[in-house]
């Protein structure tokens, strides 16, 4: 028994599942693609809006946070302070 026969068999061994491996998930794939007809399973929003914002300030400047995000705010409640 010659020792490089167990090597040259491992590396033919990987290099049959690398291929087989590729050729296989690519046909794999091309038929999933296939049966769904080419639409995506996946949705995603335009953009992503807030509903509310939170500010943690010190107490000194408490008021002056209140005051400000009054005068950016456009639509609902307006800011309070807890």
């Amino acid at each position: 028994m010659n020792w490089l026969d167990p090597v040259v068999s491992a590396r033919l061994l990987t290099l049959y599942g690398l291929i087989f491996g590729v050729i296989g998930g690519a046909l794999f794939g091309m038929l999933l693609d296939a049966l769904q007809g080419g639409r995506r399973d996946l949705a995603s929003p335009r953009s992503m809006q807030p509903s509310r914002y939170e500010a943690v300030v010190d107490e000194a400047v408490a008021d002056d946070a209140v005051r400000l995000s009054g005068a950016l705010q456009t639509t609902g409640g307006g800011p309070t302070r807890t």
